[in-house]
This record gives structure tokens, C-alpha cells and sequence, in this order.
């Protein structure tokens, strides 16, 4: 079959899904995230294209396929400072193996024997954000090099918003944005609740003096 139609048999066989995001560091427009799903599979990608001198521009692409039971998480992150690809498997909430190339990008967390259970990939972990019913469910996620834990308090309903409180704290490996290192971060989702459901309308995630929001943009 040509490529097209495997494109077209995937979209007749299961509906697609997509928010977009745009990024912006007070005020100023940094760049646009964006999650989509389409059958068994995720994909989470960002682009930041306008940092203060350029410093931490760079895109991700990150996809996840299969289930919840068994998947292939591959993330793909380039910047002028480097490159890096990461592939993880895991099966019920276990690592089972980790890929990182460059090899120097590994971390002692790159050891499979070193991951605690119950986790999910970065790609997961958003789409638990935005599938959120209610606030969100707590989240172990795992993207090859370090292990990051979610909680959120119960929420506040005012007007037809669900606001919720999360702490994302990196548990094992090292933190974000070397040599930044940050490992903790407070972050505050806002969801309309309506009769049709609840969706995540904005994001602000904020460590120290950095302060991120994201908003809906369709």
C-alpha cells in the first residue's frame, strides 16, 4: 500500500484529537506546544524559537505507541547546543529498556534497573493533563534520563473553571535545562468545565524567578 493510504486507513480507523498551545515567559511569545492523538498513537512537540539570545531555543518531538499495558516512547530534542534521542520501552509500568544518543546524554537513571515501577512516558504523562477528569490522577513519569512525580490538590470550581495545583518535583536523575539543573516546579492548570466536558485552557508553570504560561489556542 502507498503511504497515503495507511494515512487514510489510520484516520478512518480512529478519531483524532489535537490542542495547541502557544508559549510565553512574561509576555513575550516564546514559541507553540501541541499534543494529538491519533489511534494508538501520541505525539507531543513543542518549538521555542525566541529565548532571551537564543539560549534554550530548540524543538521536541515526542511520540508514544501502543497502550497503557505495552509502548515505545521515542523523544527527539535538538537545539544549537545539542542533539538528543531517547527511546524507551515499558510494560505495565516498567522500564524494560532505555536508548540514549548520544551515549554521554545517559544518566544512571538510562539504567532500567534503577527505575522504580509505575511510570509512564512524557507523552502519557501530558495526555493525563489534558484527559484530566477532575483534577489530575498523581503521575510517575519517565523519559530515560531522570524520574519526575505530578501531584495535584483536590482543585477549586469558580464560574465554570476547575483550577488545579500541581507540584512536579524531579525524584531520581538530574534536573531540567543543564546546567539550570531545575528539579522543582509549581504548576497551575485551568480547565472550563461545561456539559460537553472538561478541557485544559491554560497552564502556567513557574520555578524560582522563570515563570512559563501556556494558552489554548484551538
Amino acid at each position: 500500500m502507498k503511504p497515503i493510504v495507511l494515512l487514510c486507513a489510520a484516520l478512518l480507523a480512529a478519531p483524532v484529537s489535537a490542542e495547541t498551545f502557544s508559549v510565553s515567559l512574561g509576555g513575550k511569545a516564546l514559541g507553540q506546544l501541541s499534543y494529538s492523538e491519533v489511534g494508538n498513537k501520541s505525539t507531543l512537540s513543542s518549538t521555542v524559537d525566541n529565548t532571551p539570545l537564543g539560549v534554550f531555543n530548540g524543538t521536541f518531538t515526542g511520540t508514544s505507541t501502543g497502550s497503557s499495558a505495552k509502548s515505545l516512547f521515542t523523544g527527539d530534542s535538538r537545539s544549537s547546543r545539542k542533539q538528543r534521542v531517547v527511546k524507551v520501552n515499558l510494560a505495565k509500568g516498567r522500564a524494560t529498556s532505555t536508548d540514549v544518543t548520544p551515549a554521554e546524554e545517559q544518566t544512571e537513571l538510562s539504567d532500567v534497573a534503577r527505575v522504580p515501577a509505575d511510570v509512564m512516558d512524557p507523552v502519557r504523562a501530558m495526555g493525563q493533563l489534558f484527559r484530566a477528569k477532575g483534577c489530575p490522577a498523581p503521575i510517575q513519569m519517565y523519559d530515560g534520563r531522570r524520574v519526575v512525580s505530578m501531584r495535584s490538590d483536590i482543585g477549586t470550581k469558580t464560574a465554570g473553571t476547575l483550577t488545579c495545583n500541581l507540584r512536579y518535583k524531579v525524584i531520581a536523575g538530574p534536573g531540567h535545562l543543564s546546567p539550570l539543573g531545575i528539579s522543582s516546579a509549581k504548576m497551575q492548570l485551568s480547565y472550563s468545565i461545561t456539559d460537553g466536558g472538561q478541557n485544559l485552557q491554560q497552564m502556567k508553570v513557574s520555578s524560582g524567578i522563570f515563570g512559563i504560561r501556556l494558552d489554548r489556542e484551538n
